[in-house]
């Protein structure tokens, strides 16, 4: 069976495949009340133009901005696998049909955990595509009158954690509904359009977004074409469209709204729910009508439907929220090896920066930092705010012109560096932020992306008993290379006992509080156990499971030599002021 394809027996010799019921809500990106979908800002075509859906046609990046790829995690594998459709109706929020996910033919849900989001896609097949996000599933709020057998109210709500960011690629559709006087027209005979990635010509999956228009017709002339398949499922809340002549959705289309373009905005009216198969194999017949869900019927249901999550929490809130935690950001690109030590350190980082000061020798690196997002870094102290500072993304060997080292018993080379030079200084305490002249080429290079900070209160409370470190050192014969190493965590008593003892630490270092974590290296063979000289500016982070993501947790302030345990700023107590600091 296709992924994303249900199928019901009605009568002895009817199938049924059921096409993903996906709605479109406009949404103004710099409201964060939750109930107010903007009719103004929204179904608009952003990007620009250069140059399913059986017998449709192709369209280009950025033409369908509101339309998201649902994955599912397959039976068999630990990897997903795309299923249906689903549209951004909200920045927390996406619609999609019910069938989508429950398990087949049941109401019984699956597990939030087995499903991804995937926006700002276009060529499925491409997994670099420079302005796909992905966001994982927290929870999935199924109509309670949705049923299985007759796909009554085929609709669920799916929720993210973090506001998704509007760009050029990435835009909600309007609503069927307008709040200003404007009456929207009565659909009837006029034609809509669907998209999607459903079979195409030799009922194979598109690899590229496909659309086709199509036009509505009147509820009798689609009963009268097949009485005993429509006189099942048509309702109140569907209708119908279509041209039977081989133009239409097929098997995976589902999640494909139809959309109607009004004063230069695309409105979601019908979302695709289900349609005739020619035979037992499940096959779309595109001899017949498609079954659409009234999706302006909804409305109410999404608005009581709609979550305040973190709208009144001081960082979820933030209006600059959307400019962190983009794209892949903390991609643990590893996902079958669980033990850190064992992972390659080779563009496992790609978030790592190397800082310096023209004047001193390349392969020298006197200040580590990570990447936030395309315009910014954060590093520590070791910046000297009168200096000129330069900055080199996606480094490994800094005696190296090319990075090449063996992954898995393979050598493996990845693209050139970036260098640019550092405009805008910010600090707060031992902090850092600074802003790039030029912006990070994220999204185009696999070695240089951003990292995740921790955002939600779950994880800017949590706790580890361990982190992962990674930086350049100060000296030895690896100095060079990019390194890691295994952290463990000191309570606070044992940490401010330890610099209080120590006979070169400074006042400041033995007054400790929540914005300072206290970890020490125990794994390294070649030097003492307490000895740790990577330099400033080296990063803590831990994976967080359930998005399988690195987040930043901290950034070296000093070099121990030894003599004491590490200090890490804690960058979860600094979330507001970073936020309050970056534009976009």
């Amino acid at each position: 069976m296709v992924p994303g394809v249900e199928r019901s027996r009605i009568g002895d010799q009817l199938w049924v495949f059921v096409l993903l019921l996906s709605a479109r809500i406009g949404l103004a990106q710099d409201d964060f009340l939750a109930k107010d979908f903007n009719d103004h800002e929204c179904g608009q075509r952003l990007a620009q133009r250069e140059g399913l859906v059986k017998g449709g046609y192709p369209t280009r990046p950025g033409d369908w901005p509101w339309h998201v790829a649902l994955y599912q995690r397959g039976v068999n594998s630990a990897g997903f696998e795309y299923a249906c459709g689903g549209s951004i109706v909200h920045r927390y929020l996406v619609l999609t049909a019910a069938h989508c996910v429950t398990y087949a033919a049941s109401r019984r849900k699956i597990p939030t955990e087995d499903l991804l989001l995937k926006l700002g896609r276009f060529n499925l097949s491409n997994e670099m595509e420079e302005h796909a996000e992905e966001f994982n599933v927290i929870e999935s709020i199924v109509h309670t009158g949705f049923r299985p057998t007759t796909f009554e109210n085929d609709i669920a709500i799916l929720r993210v954690e973090v506001p998704m960011i509007f760009n050029d690629f990435i835009q909600p559709a309007c609503l069927w509904k307008r709040d200003d006087g404007y009456v929207l027209p009565n659909v009837q005979d006029q034609s809509g359009t669907v998209v999607g990635w459903g079979l195409s010509e030799g009922n194979v999956h598109g690899s590229v977004l496909n659309e086709a228009r199509m036009p509505v017709v009147d509820s009798l002339t689609c009963l009268a074409s097949d009485r005993t398949f429509f006189g099942r499922l048509l309702n109140s809340k569907a209708f119908c469209a279509g041209f039977k002549n081989g133009t239409g959705v097929c098997n995976g289309d589902s999640g494909g709204g139809m959309y109607f373009q009004f004063q230069n905005r695309w409105y979601l009216k019908g979302v695709v729910s289900f349609s005739n198969t020619i035979d037992s194999t499940g096959i779309c017949n595109l001899k017949e009508f498609i079954g659409f869900i009234d999706a302006s019927q909804y409305i109410d249901w999404l608005y009581e439907n709609t979550p305040n999550s973190g709208i009144d929490d001081p960082i979820l809130g933030h209006p600059n929220i959307r400019l962190i935690n983009q794209g892949n950001c903390g991609r643990n690109k590893q996902v079958y090896e669980y033990a850190e030590e064992r992972k390659p350190v080779f563009n496992q980082y790609p978030w790592m920066v190397a800082i310096r000061h023209p004047f001193v020798d390349s392969t020298y690196v006197p200040c580590n930092g990570v990447l936030l997002n395309r315009n910014y870094i954060l590093t520590t102290n070791c910046v000297d705010l009168q200096d000129e500072i330069s900055v080199t993304l996606g480094d490994y060997d800094t005696g190296s012109t090319k990075d090449c080292a063996k992954v898995n018993g393979e050598e493996h080379c990845s693209s050139s560096s970036q260098t640019v030079s550092v405009g805008q200084l910010f600090r707060k305490d031992n902090l850092v932020l600074a802003r790039l002249t030029i912006p990070a080429v994220i999204g185009r290079r696999d070695h240089i992306e951003a990292i995740c900070l921790p955002v939600t209160p779950e994880q800017r409370n949590r706790l580890y008993n361990k982190y992962i470190m990674t930086g350049w050192k100060e000296s030895g014969t690896d100095a060079q290379i990019l390194q890691r190493a295994v952290l463990e965590t000191i309570d606070q008593n044992t940490c401010r006992a330890e610099f209080q003892a120590a006979e070169y630490a400074s006042e400041a270092s033995k007054q400790l509080d929540d914005r300072t974590i206290c970890a020490r290296n125990l794994a390294d063979p070649t030097r003492s156990p307490r000895c740790n000289d990577y330099q400033p500016g080296s990063a803590i982070q831990a994976i967080e499971k359930k998005s399988n993501r690195y987040l930043l947790y901290g950034l070296q302030t000093d070099i121990g030599y030894c003599s004491k345990p590490e200090q890490y700023i804690a960058i979860s107590k600094y979330l507001q002021w970073i936020l309050d600091n970056i534009r976009g």
